[in-house]
Formats: structure tokens, sequence, C-alpha cells
């Protein structure tokens, strides 16, 4: 059972992947076992792979209703996730599959970690809340059609198969409403031609009219998990490199196991030998993913150092001052200054005469008020280029000390608008000159008025 048919698992960056993987095990689930009780202290969690799992809010005389369903998009005891140690839920297998299981207690540890388990894990707490919310809506204002449709949608969500095996008193008991209901309600379906029902057995056969027969919690729902899979595929944190420390001891018994045999030791001091050789081998693990760490953040470094030199456009860094505190090399360029001269001298030197007063107010501006502004300004001409017209996007850093800005060289932009500005001048004059435009108007010779 590949790691990949779980949605989480697969969002894990191969770093973060690997400490998890002695961690998680791979578990058969059978449709009606009781994962968690309600008011149980929680004891794992479980990543679907082609199970589903129903959270059911049950009362004291042992009714209960479904209040949503995990399938291979999420896991199972969100109650670790929200740090809680008590189950909130009874967790049970609505449709028998497999799952990886995770100890709650490794759980909490790596949620704590941060990184890329706990972007997503809280991320699918939001998804799974709505799904909640949608679901207690639609029993309250909902016909048994609408309800049905849309529980059999959900349930194709996260399967498969286009067939689901289950009673109508199982189905009557998630939704919480009495058996001849449910039988009502799926008749009316299966007379519509979108389902078929024997023998515990329910077929889909028109998926498309069964959509437009649900009610608008389906929709909701849906976009709600759509919002979800995109948040996933977007750039997650650096993953974190620290092992859980159970984990950590386990994988250096596994690799003290495969040393040599020695010899036995009979003496008092082998089993403070041996736990001297497995605290070895845990630091040497632990070193090793230090450096992989290390050159994670060298490469993540290198990546960015790329972006911002070789970006089109100029980058700059100002004191205060107006002093040139870091630029990259576009801006280096623009200027005509060597990179390593950068604070010699003050941002407005590079200026032309009538720009470098607006300038100096320009920053003092964007310092005080902290916030984003705009303006444009002119460079005064070097041996190298001649004197270009910019566009300045500055904002402040976060203390309102240093001021960043982003410098466009709009010199062509000016001169074309400065020549059609220009072209329709002389158009305009051409215009007002014709005899026409001046009121004047030729007769043919030898006619009268």
């Amino acid at each position: 059972m590949p790691w990949q048919s779980n949605f989480i698992l697969a969002g894990l960056s191969v770093t973060e992947r690997s400490l998890l993987l002695d961690d998680l095990k791979p578990v058969s689930l059978q449709a009606g076992d009781v994962l968690q009780n309600a008011g149980e202290l929680l004891s794992h969690v479980y990543f679907p792979s082609d199970s589903i799992v129903s959270l059911l809010a049950t009362t004291h005389d042992g009714a209960s209703t479904e209040l949503a369903m995990v399938g291979n998009e999420g896991l199972v005891g969100i109650s670790a996730v929200l740090g809680d140690l008590v189950s909130s839920h009874k967790l049970v297998v609505q449709s028998a599959g497999e799952a990886y299981r995770l100890e709650a207690g490794i759980m909490r540890w790596e949620l704590a970690q941060g990184g890329g388990l706990q972007r997503l894990a809280l991320r699918y707490t939001k998804a799974l809340l709505v799904q909640m919310g949608q679901n207690v809506v639609c029993a309250n204002h909902h016909t048994i059609e609408q309800r049905l449709s849309r529980w059999l949608l959900l349930c194709l969500d996260r399967q498969p198969a286009a067939a689901i095996s289950m009673t109508q008193d199982r189905i009557a008991g998630l939704l919480g409403v009495r058996r001849e209901i449910v039988t009502i309600g799926a008749g009316r379906l299966q007379a519509a031609g979108l389902i078929a029902y024997q023998r515990g057995k329910i077929s889909i056969i028109d998926r498309a009219g069964l959509e437009a027969a649900a009610c608008e919690c389906y929709g909701a729902i849906r976009a709600e998990y759509a919002r979800y899979f995109q948040a996933m595929a977007d750039t997650s944190p650096p993953s974190r490199f620290r092992a859980h420390p159970a984990s950590l001891r386990q994988s250096a018994l596994a690799r003290w196991r495969d040393l040599p045999v020695a010899a036995e030791d009979p003496s008092d001091s082998a089993e403070a030998h041996h736990e001297l050789e497995v605290r070895k081998i845990e630091l040497e693990i632990s070193n090793e993913a230090l450096h992989q760490a290390f050159a994670a953040a060298a490469a993540l470094s290198e990546r960015y150092a790329d972006i911002y030199d070789f970006a089109p456009i100029g980058y700059f860094t100002l004191d205060a001052a107006g002093n040139i505190l870091d630029l990259n090399l576009a801006g280096a360029i623009l200027l005509g200054l060597k990179r390593s001269q950068k604070s010699r001298q003050g941002f407005a030197s590079y200026l032309a005469a009538e720009s470098q007063e607006p300038f100096k107010q320009f920053v003092a501006q964007v310092l005080r008020e902290k916030q984003r502004n705009l303006c444009e300004i002119v460079l005064a001409a070097t041996p190298v280029h001649p004197a270009a017209t910019v566009r300045i996007e500055a904002v402040p850093d976060e203390d309102g000390t240093e001021c960043r800005m982003v410098l466009m060289d709009i010199t062509e932009q000016r001169n074309a608008l400065e020549a059609l500005e220009h072209s329709e001048m002389r158009f305009r004059r051409f215009i007002e000159n014709l005899p026409i435009a001046k009121g004047m108007t030729t007769k043919p010779s030898g006619k009268e008025d």
C-alpha cells in the first residue's frame, strides 16, 4: 500500500516524509471497526488510503449521527491537530480498506515541530469543519432525497468505485433518520434513474443527475475541498529535520543490530557500553540530518540570491539617510557603479540635480508613514549611460528604519509618450491652421449666393 494514496502524506517533502515512515504502520480496516470512542484518550491518528471513516456524534441512549466522513484526502484523529488528548468523536470505519496509523503522541510532537505536516493538517482541519457545518445545515433544512444525494456523492469522492456497499439501516443510522425515510428517498432516486439499489449495494447510474438532485451543501463542501487541494499544491515552508526521540532511538537500535557481532562481555560494563554505542549512532543520525538541513538551507539561499541578483529590475535597500545598504546586479548597472562601492555615496548623488531634493522627501515620507509609495525621478547621465527616467516603488521595513525600493527604467516609455504628445500637438496646430477651421470658405467663380 503506497503512502502516495493519502494526500497529506504525499504532500510532505521527501525529507519530512522519510522521518515519518518508520513510525507509520500500515493497517487494514474493516467496515464497522471502532477506532476510537468519544471521550477516550486518543491513541492513534489514521491516514486512510482507500478506506472511509465516519466521525459520529452519539447520545447516551446509543443513537448516533455522522458529522463528517474522512477518506484519502485527510486524516482521522483531528483532536491531535487541535492540541487535545481526548477524542471528540466516535470514529467508525464506514468502508473497508487500508490506512497508515501513527501514534497520537508522535503526531502531536511532529506538529509541534512546524513544517509541512502542521501546515497540511491545519488546512485539512478547516476543510473538515466546513463539511461538519454543512452537514448540520443539510440535516435541518433539506429533504431526504437531497441529503441522501449529498451523502452518496461525498462517498464517491473518496473511493474509486461507482458502487457503495452499504445497507439502508446503516445509512439511516449515519443520517440520523428512520430506515423507512431512507427507503423512501432511495426509492425516489432509483425511480429517477439516478441510482440502483440491490442487496446492500448502491450503484450510481447518473452522477450528473445525482449532483443536480443534491442540495447546495454538496457544492459548498466540494468547493472547500478544492481550495484545500489547491493549498496543498502551494510552496510549502522549509522542512524540519529533527526526528522524534523515540524514532531516533529506534533507528539507532536498528543500525546497531546491523553492526558486526562482538564477543559477549560478561562484565558489569556491558550494558553501559551498549548504551554508549547506541547513543553514538543516535548522534551520527542527528549529524546526518543536520548536514541535510545545512545543504537544503544553502541551496535555498543560493536560489534566492540568483533570483535577487539576476532580476531584470533594480533592487535597492537604503537607510534613513539615503545611503545604499544593498543592491542587486541590475541596480548596479542602472547606476553605473561597482557593488563594492555601494556605501561610499548616498543614492541621491546619482540623481539629476532637480530630482535630488524630491527623492529625499520621498524616502522620508515612506519611512515616516510606514507605507508603500511611488515616484518618478531622473538619474543623472554617466560616461556610460545617458540620463534615464525611472519609476520607484518603495516600502519600509518592519522597524521603519530601512527603505526597500524597486527601480524600473521607463525612459523609452516616457520618450514615446512625449513624442506622441508632440505629434498630437503638431496635428492640432495643423488642423487649426486649415482655412475651414478659421471659418473661411471658397465659392465657385461666377456664382452668387
